[in-house]
Order: structure tokens, then C-alpha cells, then sequence
């Protein structure tokens, strides 16, 4: 049978995100012996008339389509990216008969919503993916087909075969191709699935509330092909929280050290799970900056965020990062439930005890099915149960506005940046 794996992410700012699952799934089903293909979107200049070309040449009797982003997450100046994918599956049906798979990250937040809306046939939600594509693409070829507008759930374990690193071949040179704007490095590397901890709007820790570890075998000879094909020896760990377990980070740093004594890594931290040790694994195994996805530094927001950490601890992890000469940014989110003058200040209060690299503030946050937030959102009648959530809808405290950031910032010791580094406020 033949399958056409297609990356249907567009986005270049700010930095072009390497389709690596939707690589995983093309190497995946490949290794379990199908006729593939990739097409990735990305870096043409007419990507709806690169995939007719494809279709057409090709002629799939599977399309696997991933899905990135559904929209921008701005509440400022909200933009959909459904349009286009809407264009990309009336693609998909007007030049091939094939069934649709839809995965990809958007599958995490609304998959049955996704499924339905672009009437594709199938869906994957969940880390996990590949193996899971492999699967139905087995059934359908015995003549096993599911019912159409099934949405299957992944399993977040790391499969032997399938769960590998795809061949750098398959992607454009130009996402290999650094910005010095941004502290992080372009290559992304998932080492963890699922997330074991439960913030009020996301969706992950409800569909996968365990994390799970890549084995070390995996991991080892990841970092080969990394290093030997593709010559890349500075990645960022995309995992949502690196440190879910103090314990087993720390070996898990030591793993990276023994592994590829030269890596340069970035991760993300949360300050609930943080002892000296820890700072002190990843200082010696090359990690070489840090991301805090602190959100806020009140207490009580802290609380009502669902974070598992106080404004103690974060500044304690800011410090030991200093210590260890360990840069890092903090990531912080304003308007969720019960936002107000004061716990805007508490934040910049205790953010001001930190020295971050960069501050990253976002305002108002998006609203998915089957979070916490959601309830919330529908207690205090900013939805309706009947209302769309694919298009961008957003949750801001009614006691919350941006001119309250804006008048906190007078007294921040540091200039406060939105999601495309523009100066928000703040001083140095």
C-alpha cells in the first residue's frame, strides 16, 4: 500500500519548526514496509500546488496529514490556521481517493473537533503516533477499515522500531540554518512523552497524565545518527517538563554525558521538582541554557493555574541556575482565573528577585475542551457549551487588563518581551 506523509506546517516565524513527527511516521511506516512518501510545505512557494503534484504522481491510498498548529494562541491579533488546512484536505479529495489520517500536535487539543470539522477519515491523538499510524495502515490494507471519523489514542511508549529518528534527507536544509535571535537551539528532540502535571488549560496531562521516558538504547544511538548525519551537536529538549522526576533526570543527564560528552542542550524546568544535584547533572552534561514555564509569581495564581510550585521555589531555581552559571528566560502568563492589580505586582515582585536572560509574558490564555479551564470559562459565561472552540477563543480575568502589566512593569528591574520579543515594558 502506498502512504504519503504530509507536513502541513507553514510557519517560518520565529523559527521554523522541524517536522520531526511527521518524519517519525514516514520512517516508521516505512520500516514496517510500505511504499512512502514525504511532502513537507514548508519552503514553497505554492504548497497547495506541491501537494496536487504529489497526489497526483504518487496516487496514496493513504494520506497521513500532520497538523502543527490550529491557531496563533494571541489573544492580541488572533489568527486561524484552519483556512489553509481546509485548502490542504479539499486538496487532498479532489486529487486522490486515499483516506486521511490527521495527527500532529493540534491532535493533542481537539481531535474529535478536528476530525469532524475537516472531514477526514481517521485521527491519531497523542504522543505515540507512529506506531499508531502503522497500525491502522496495516488494518486497512488486510481490509480491516475502521468506522470512518474514528479517532484513535496513541500509546506514549517508545516503539523499538517505529519511535526512531527519521533521515535528515527528508527535510530542507533551512531548518538546520541557526538564529541568533534566539537563545535556544533549532533542533528539537523529544525525550519524554505525556505530562504528569495538570495545568488548568492544558490538555496533555488529561490525555496522557504519565510521562514517559525514551529508553536509554533509543536515546544512545539517536544521538549517533544526531551527531554523525546530522552533524548537529546542540539541540533543545522539547519536552513540556524535563525534570518530571528528580531522580531519574539526574541520570538521565548522565546518560547525556556518557552518551555525547560534547552535546549542548536546552530544556525545560519546572522549580516543583529541583534539588542542587539536579542543577549540578545538567550543568556537567552539557546543558547550556534553561526555560522556566513559570506562568506567574503569585501564590495565589500559582494555585489557581493548577502549578505544583511556589514563588519560593522559582526564585530558589533561578538562583541555583545562577550559581551554576546557567542562563535561562521565564515564561509567564497574565488574566487567568482571578488576575488582578495585585497579583500581576506579586509576579514582577518575585521575578524581580530572579536574572533571567528574557522574560516572555503572554496575555490571555486559549480555551481547549476537556481542561480545567474550560469549566471555568463556562462557569463565568466566556463560552457557551454550544460554541465553537476551533476558532480562537480566550480566557482573561475580568479584573485584568494589559494597561495593569504595562503599570507593574514601572517598578520591573527587567523588559518584558511578547511572544515575538517585542519590548512589552520594564526597565533595566
Amino acid at each position: 500500500m502506498r502512504v504519503l506523509v504530509v507536513s502541513a506546517n507553514t510557519l517560518l516565524k520565529p523559527l521554523p519548526a522541524l517536522p520531526v513527527g511527521a518524519g517519525m511516521v514516514y520512517s516508521a511506516l516505512t520500516a514496517a514496509g510500505f511504499e512512502t512518501c514525504f511532502v513537507d510545505l514548508a519552503f514553497v512557494e505554492e504548497p497547495l500546488e506541491v501537494l496536487r503534484e504529489a497526489l497526483e504522481a504518487f496516487r496514496p491510498e493513504l494520506i497521513c496529514l500532520s497538523v502543527r498548529n490550529i491557531d496563533n494562541q494571541v489573544i492580541q491579533q488572533p489568527e486561524s490556521y484552519l483556512p489553509f488546512i481546509r485548502e490542504v484536505m479539499e486538496v487532498c479529495r479532489t486529487s486522490s481517493s486515499a483516506r486521511v489520517l490527521l495527527g500532529g500536535a493540534a491532535m493533542l487539543v481537539m481531535p474529535e473537533e478536528l476530525v469532524q470539522a475537516l472531514g477526514a477519515d481517521y485521527g491519531i491523538k497523542g504522543s505515540g503516533g507512529e506506531a499508531e499510524a502503522v497500525r491502522l495502515a496495516c488494518e486497512l490494507e488486510q481490509g480491516l477499515a475502521p468506522e470512518s471519523g474514528t479517532v484513535r489514542i496513541a500509546d506514549p511508549a517508545y516503539h523499538p522500531v517505529y519511535s526512531r529518528i527519521p533521515p535528515k534527507s527528508l527535510f530542507a536544509p533551512q531548518y538546520f540554518i541557526p538564529n541568533p535571535r534566539i537563545k535556544k537551539a533549532s533542533m528539537g528532540y523529544q525525550a519524554s512523552r505525556g505530562c504528569s502535571r495538570h495545568c488548568i488549560y492544558c490538555s496533555e496531562g488529561y490525555n496522557q497524565p504519565v510521562a514517559c521516558r525514551i529508553p536509554a538504547e533509543q536515546f544512545c544511538e539517536d544521538m549517533r545518527i544526531l551527531e554523525t548525519e546530522y552533524q548537529v551537536h546542540n539541540i533543545t529538549f522539547v519536552d513540556g517538563v524535563f525534570n518530571h522526576d528528580v531522580e531519574e533526570t539526574v541520570e538521565f543527564c548522565r546518560l547525556i554525558g556518557r552518551t555525547s560528552p560534547t552535546l549542548e542542550w536546552s530544556c525545560a524546568l519546572t522549580p516543583a521538582q529541583i534539588t542542587e544535584e539536579l542543577i549540578r547533572a545538567l550543568k556537567e552534561n552539557g546543558c547550556r541554557f534553561v526555560d522556566i514555564g513559570a506562568d506567574s509569581g503569585s501564590r495565589q495564581m500559582l494555585r489557581r493555574m493548577g502549578k505544583q510550585f511556589t514563588p519560593e521555589q522559582l526564585v530558589t531555581l533561578g538562583r541555583l541556575l545562577e550559581q551554576y552559571h546557567l542562563p535561562y528566560s521565564v515564561s509567564l502568563l497574565f488574566g487567568g482565573p482571578g488576575e488582578c492589580e495585585v497579583t500581576v505586582q506579586e509576579t514582577v515582585e518575585t521575578v524581580n528577585q530572579m536574572n533571567p536572560v528574557y522574560i516572555l509574558a503572554s496575555q490571555g490564555i486559549r480555551v481547549y475542551p476537556h481542561t480545567s479551564l474550560y469549566h471555568v470559562a463556562l462557569k463565568e459565561q466566556v463560552i457557551r457549551p454550544e460554541d465553537d472552540l476551533l476558532a480562537p477563543v480566550f480566557y482573561q480575568s475580568k479584573d485584568y487588563s494589559a494597561d495593569l502589566l504595562v503599570k507593574a512593569l514601572e517598578r520591573s528591574r527587567h523588559i518584558y518581551k511578547d511572544m515575538l520579543m517585542n519590548s512589552i515594558g520594564g526597565r533595566t
